[in-house]
């Protein structure tokens, strides 16, 4: 009797630990990935029943979070839980995104799509995919734009001196993080312009970079100043 109490209590711990990962505080709240792009708002709800989810806003512009929705999805193409979880919430009858889900064994916890189970895997899908925000950016984001060539001169504590980067503004943010990361001796960076971090799909010419100053900051939290 004494190793079934044990084993019940074990189990009941560990549920409770996977409904802590609800509450948007949470260090493992998988919403914490994306807080450089989405603020999410304490006591202010959006969406109903499975849906329901906190407010939220977006340093990105509407096109920028349509891209980065696609973004998300397509790094889960390959997987067909994510996208049977995709299917259920693309459905206005929840009647219809629960059958989704119990067919495919998925558990809710807490009756949220935000946190399900299945087979011992825990998935978390982040508010940004399950509502639209409350305010987005009116930063510009430019899609027809001219093409030409920029010099960046790049300058960081990681490097022995400035260097400068021969580029075209159709350059996308990734390749240009790749000729950082290799000349800083790094493995992972993100890029801001002006307080907005630049999403790896995007062309520089996205963000009308054209001239003045550009802040690279690595996660490490070295600062790259780029001069263009």
């Amino acid at each position: 009797m004494g190793v079934c109490s044990n084993k019940s209590q074990y189990m009941i711990s560990k549920e409770e630990l996977i409904i802590q990962l609800l509450d948007i505080n949470n260090p493992g709240n998988v919403n914490h990935r994306y807080a450089n792009n989405f603020t999410l708002i304490p006591n202010k709800y959006i969406g109903t029943g499975i849906k329901q989810t906190n407010q939220y806003s977006t340093n990105l512009s509407r096109i920028e979070w349509d891209l980065i929705q696609n973004q998300f999805w397509n790094s889960h193409k390959d997987s067909s839980e994510w996208q049977l979880i995709r299917k259920a919430l693309s459905q206005e009858d929840e009647s219809l995104a629960f059958q989704i889900l119990s067919q495919a064994n998925f558990k809710l916890i807490r009756n949220s799509i935000q946190l399900l189970v299945k087979d011992k895997q825990i998935y978390q899908v982040p508010i940004f995919v399950i509502n639209e925000p409350t305010f987005c950016s009116n930063q510009n984001f430019e899609l027809n734009f001219e093409t030409s060539i920029l010099k960046v001169r790049v300058r960081s504590s990681k490097l022995p001196q400035d260097f400068e980067i021969s580029t075209q503004n159709t350059s996308t943010i990734q390749e240009i993080k790749q000729i950082i990361l290799q000349v800083a001796n790094e493995k992972t960076c993100r890029l801001f312009l002006n307080g907005r971090e630049l999403i790896d799909q995007n062309q520089l010419g996205n963000y009308s970079i054209s001239s003045g100053t550009v802040l690279f900051k690595l996660l490490q939290y070295q600062v790259i100043q780029a001069f263009l």
